[in-house]
Parts: C-alpha cells; structure tokens; sequence
C-alpha cells in the first residue's frame, strides 16, 4: 500500500461508528480504524473532583490514537500520517484536540465535521448546574445539594437510570435565560493541569496564543447544520407566526446573558429579528430564515474556530461547505424528509463518505449515477488530505480533474470549497451573517 510501502491511516470517531463501512477508503489504499467513546453522562459528567474530572469520552478517544500510533504499522500504516475525523457528538473533541496538549504527536490532520471547541453549547467553564440537576432528580426532590450523597447515588445507580436521570435537565425557560443552547454533557476546563485533556478554555488558548499547531486541518459545514432540529415547524409552519411575538434569541458565543424581558433583550432580541428576517417578522414563510439562523449558531462558532486556528497554526486550515443534496443525504432524509429544498444538514455527508448500512440500496441504484461520482470524489480530497495534508495535491487527477483547494490565507477573503453539483472554490457564502454576530460579539463584550 503507497508508493513507499506503508499505508496511511484515518480514525473515524462516531457515536454509531459501528454502522459506516470503510469500503470507499479502503479503494483508496487508506486504513480506517473507527473509535466508540462514552458519551453523555458516562463521558463527560464533571464533578470537578477526582470522582469525575470531566471529558472521560475525550480521553478514551485519546487512548484510541495511542494504541493506533502504537499498532498501525502492524496493519502496514504509517503512525506519522495519522488523521482524525468527527462527526456527531465527537466533532467538538476532535476540534478542542488541537488545542489539547495531551493529544500531541497523536496525529497529523484532523477533519472536522459541524463542530468547534468554541460552540458556547459544548464547551463550558463550569459543570456545577449539571451536577446539582443530576443529585436532585435521581434524588427525586430538590433538597440541600450534598456531594458525597450524589457520589452515593452514582455508585448505585443503573445504567440506565443513569441515563434516563441526565435527559432533559435544561428546560426552555433555562434556555431562553442562558440565551445559547445548552449541551448538559460535553467538553469541559478540568480543574487539575496534571492528566487533563483541557485546563484551559479554546478561546484563551487562541487568544494568547499558547498553542502552535502543526496539525493539518479540514473544518466542514453542511449549509442547514440545525434544520434536522426543525421537523415540528417543517410540518406545522404555522407556528412560525407564534415565534414572532415570542422569540427567544440564541446567541453563537459565549458572555454574560442579559435579564429575559429588560430592555436590553428587547433590543438584542429585534436587531437580530431585521437581520435575519424579511422586515424584522416572522410568518408561516420563514422557515428557510429560520433555519438559517438556527444553523449559524454552528456555523459560526466553526469559522471563527478556524480563522483563529489559521493564524496560530504552522500547517495548512482548510474549509469545505457541504451543500449537496442527493439520495443518501441521510439526516435530512431523516429528518425532514417531505422539506423539497435544496442543501445539507448535520450528518448529511457521513453516507457518502461512509457505506452506510442503511442505505445499501441507494448505493446499487445509484452505482453509475452522479451520486457515485460525488463519492469518488469527496473520497479522493480527503484520501488526498490523509496522505499529503493536502486535498488536491496534483494539478490534473482523473477523478477530480485540474480542482484546486486552496488553504484559508491570512488577511485575505475567506474562501471555501464548495461541495455541489461542481466543487469550486466560492467566496464563503455565509460571511455577511458571520460578520453581523462579530459585530454584535464584539458590542455585547464593550457593554
């Protein structure tokens, strides 16, 4: 395998790795090793103790890549040209890994798919909310919040008492007040430096520049990242006219919420209603607004995770926006499946990266389609991208022609390759909505 006799190897962390075959990497002399974690409460409870130190799901992604850096080459790979992907729960570990001096020398590139380390909703300072809703509902009653009586609890607790305790710990009213989304069990600073995977939020780390990076990266969005979250407005859009006398803002960074109803909210809460939507009102015609301003609070937090990883990082940033839609489009398929637009949602590249087992017919009735030509070619950049650290390496190849994807530059326009019909490199699209939550990050952090 390769022209020098070792393979090269991708690590594909998923919650459902389990489902996706290698068959498409495979065909292209690449090796995948696909890496379960825990999860939830089982994978990042923080007690912010020696119980629980948080980003247990983390580390057993880390010891995945431990023990591939040690065996690969008995599987004819090359430990030095490691590449990690994620998708799913997994994309906000595998984004803070680069930030993560524990994860060094572990691999070479890392893919990226709809996540960031600096997402408000999956990576926080504190998890001191999450554990007193923890005690107080496996308790039963909300009493005096004792630590040794929650640890009592957890020790004796099922499996699935476990997990049916850690659902719904945030209720809507929790939301609104916080005014980001909430992720109850995700990343988090750990209190002690010694064996941590992170004691340092992201976004401090990027800001003084602690890390030098010498990872090759790909960052990916899918161009509706959250419409899968919208199947009840997909099919009921009349209550998109109760949104507009209701709307409860959610913002992409992280800050100081302000009180549910002052005048402060109010004004946040209209400027962004004119921004997004067609005179400042939401109607029954506003789902595809809607659904774009739902999306950025992943978007946008992915770009700015990437513009700030590209000035601190000695190797190549790279950026795709999936915007294909076809048959195997698998979370959309899911999802909203009756939606007749065009675009991607979370998940949706996964089937067409991956064979998925589900969709094992598609791939027969498409087998000579433009669906398998996409494939080919996604296939291509990214084994491209595990070999090299870059996607389109050649000036001609007979898959992907004379395509050129060109890294993000410094102090130039943002550019993305735009997975379509035709992949091309675009302007970003979404700049002007990404722009709009600068500037108003950077207001809200003046006032």
């Amino acid at each position: 395998m390769g022209k020098c006799g070792l393979g090269y190897g991708a690590v594909w962390i998923h919650e459902y790795s389990n489902y996706h075959g290698p068959d498409f990497f495979i065909e292209e002399e690449v090796i995948i090793a696909k890496v379960s974690f825990r999860t939830d409460i089982l994978g990042f409870l923080n007690t912010e103790d020696e119980y629980a130190k948080g980003n247990m799901g983390a580390k057993d992604i880390l010891m995945a890549l431990k023990w591939v850096r040690e065996n690969i080459s008995y599987f004819n790979g090359d430990p030095n040209r490691v590449m990690i992907m994620g998708s799913g729960i997994a994309s906000t570990a595998v984004a803070s890994m680069l930030l993560s001096p524990a994860a060094e020398d572990l691999f070479k590139r890392a893919v990226i798919f709809d996540g960031s380390a600096l997402s408000p909703a999956d990576f926080r300072d504190s998890k001191n909310k999450v554990v007193k809703k923890i005690y107080w509902k496996l308790k039963g009653r909300k009493d005096k919040f004792n630590k040794k009586q929650l640890y009592h609890i957890l020790a004796n607790a099922s499996y699935h008492e476990l997990v049916s305790a850690s659902h719904n710990l945030y209720d809507s009213s929790e939301v609104r007040d916080n005014q980001r989304l909430i992720n109850s069990f995700s990343c988090s600073v750990e209190t002690e430096a010694k064996g941590a995977f992170m004691y340092t939020h992201p976004l401090i780390q990027y800001e003084s520049k602690l890390i030098k990076s010498n990872v090759d990266v790909i960052f990916g969005y899918t161009t509706l990242a959250n419409l899968y979250k919208l199947q009840g407005l997909a099919s009921k859009r009349e209550l998109l006219n109760y949104l507009d006398y209701n709307f409860q803002y959610l913002l992409p960074f992280e800050g100081t919420p302000h009180e549910y109803g002052s005048i402060r909210y109010i004004k946040i809460r209209q400027h962004i209603k004119d921004f997004y939507f067609l005179n400042g009102t939401i109607t029954e015609r506003s789902l595809r607004r809607y659904a774009k301003y739902l999306s950025d609070q992943v978007i946008y937090p992915l770009l700015r995770q990437a513009l700030l990883h590209s000035k601190i990082s000695h190797s190549n940033v790279y950026l795709y926006r999936f915007a294909y839609h076809g048959s195997i489009n698998v979370g959309w398929k899911t999802s909203v499946p009756n939606l007749n637009w065009t675009g991607a949602t979370l998940g949706d590249e996964i089937c067409y990266l991956f064979k998925c087992k589900s969709k094992t017919d598609d791939y027969k009735r498409h087998e000579a389609s433009n669906e398998r030509h996409f494939v080919s070619k996604i296939v291509r950049l990214l084994a491209n991208f595990a070999k090299y650290g870059n996607p389109t390496p050649q000036l001609s190849d007979n898959i992907l022609g004379n395509l050129q994807w060109n890294p993000l530059k410094r102090n130039k326009k943002l550019q993305v390759m735009n997975l379509g019909r035709r992949f091309r490199m675009i302007d970003v699209p979404e700049e002007k909505r990404m722009t709009f939550w600068d500037q108003l990050r950077k207001e809200l952090l003046q006032n």
